[in-house]
Order: structure tokens, then sequence, then C-alpha cells
């Protein structure tokens, strides 16, 4: 039954040849973005380059009306990479920070408060440090709010 979902779904795409291109860059930024998050692992990577590469490919998934600054979107990507880089994340902990980043970029969905929550969450499981982590999800509802403005994320309730 999915099947026949997944394949409506994909007909009604095709219907519109800019959907199509649309979602498949959207599958080459997701991509990019993973392994981007996968060469975090690495002690040994460039945090510049790598956090160049994560502006790049958050800014690529940012819906055009909606698009945050780059100097935002920067200083975030700067302290996660900073935190992340050499820490040997798993896959269950790289699927979460995809999670977590790709659905900052859309205006549409979780709370700004529960989604920064989610971040909080799987950096402490990461083993990222308390005034670490604040700054890192600081930053996060920061890029929330410039796509989606405030709604429910005063920071004196996270990390606390």
């Amino acid at each position: 039954m999915r099947s026949v979902f997944s394949c409506l779904f994909l007909f009604v795409l095709s219907l519109s040849g800019q959907s199509v291109r649309e979602d498949e860059a959207t599958r080459a930024t997701l991509s990019k973005l993973n392994s981007t998050l996968m060469a975090l692992k690495d002690a040994g990577a460039s945090q510049a380059s790598l956090s160049q590469q994560l502006v790049d490919e958050m800014m690529s998934l940012a819906e055009n009306e909606h698009r945050p600054s780059r100097p935002v979107v920067t200083s975030f990507a700067d302290e996660l990479t900073r935190e992340l880089t050499g820490r040997g994340l798993n896959s269950a902990q790289i699927t979460a920070m995809r999670q977590c980043i790709v659905e900052v970029m859309h205006r549409t969905g979780t709370s700004n408060l529960d989604l920064a929550s989610r971040l909080q969450e799987t950096l402490a499981g990461i083993g990222i440090g308390s005034s670490r982590r604040q700054l890192i999800v600081r930053n996060f509802i920061a890029v929330r709010e410039a796509i989606r403005g405030p709604d429910d994320s005063p920071l004196r309730q996270l990390g606390r």
C-alpha cells in the first residue's frame, strides 16, 4: 500500500518539473549534510572547512522566502563543529543531528522550544558540557527565530 502512495506522490511531483528538480536538489543537499556530519568524526578534520560546508548545506535547505542571514547560521555552525569534531559520533547521533538541522531550516513543524530541547538532549548524549550546550542551543534558536520568529523559546527555560 505504501508503495502505491509513493508512486502516486512521485507522479504528482513529476507533473511539475520544478518540484522534481527541487526534490532532487534537496536529496543532494541531505546527502552532503550527512557526509559533513560523518566527517565530524575525524579529529584531524578542518573545523573551518566543515563549518563552511554545514553553513552552505543549511542555507540550501532554507526556504527562499524565509532564509536566515548567513552570519546567524555561521555562528551556529562554528560552535557545533567546534564541539563535535573528533567526537566519534555514532549513526543514531548523526541522524538526530541531521533531523534537528533539517527541521530548524523550515518554517513549519516542531515548535522552537521542542526542537531546541531535542537538540540539547542530543548534545548531552554526545557528551557536550552544559555551558557549551547552552551556547550551541542559543545559536540554534537564533537560526530558528530568523526563519520562523519567536514563539515559545525563551532561553531561560533551556539548560537550567
